[in-house]
């Protein structure tokens, strides 16, 4: 399972283990898998997420955090 760092607009961060990230119109989610289905781990609206970053393991076992962009919504409308 990847790590996520979630950045919110009020100067929080929190870290989660998922496997899964998407949004829909509304919110973020971290989900993993379990028992067949998928759970969420954290939901967030997205007007509240600063950034989303995921946590990397260098050569020699150091972290890195690089910036994830944000899904595109789910059944969302699309610009072409």
């Amino acid at each position: 399972m990847a790590y996520f760092r979630v950045q919110l607009r009020n100067g929080s961060s929190h870290t989660f283990q998922a496997v899964n990230m998407r949004a829909d119109a509304h919110s973020l989610y971290l989900e993993e898998r379990a028992a067949g289905t998928w759970r969420p781990v954290f939901t967030s609206p997205l007007t509240e997420v600063e950034r989303v970053q995921r946590r990397f393991t260098e050569n020699d076992g150091t972290w890195t955090w690089l910036n994830e962009q944000l899904p595109a919504p789910i059944g969302g409308v699309r610009a072409w």
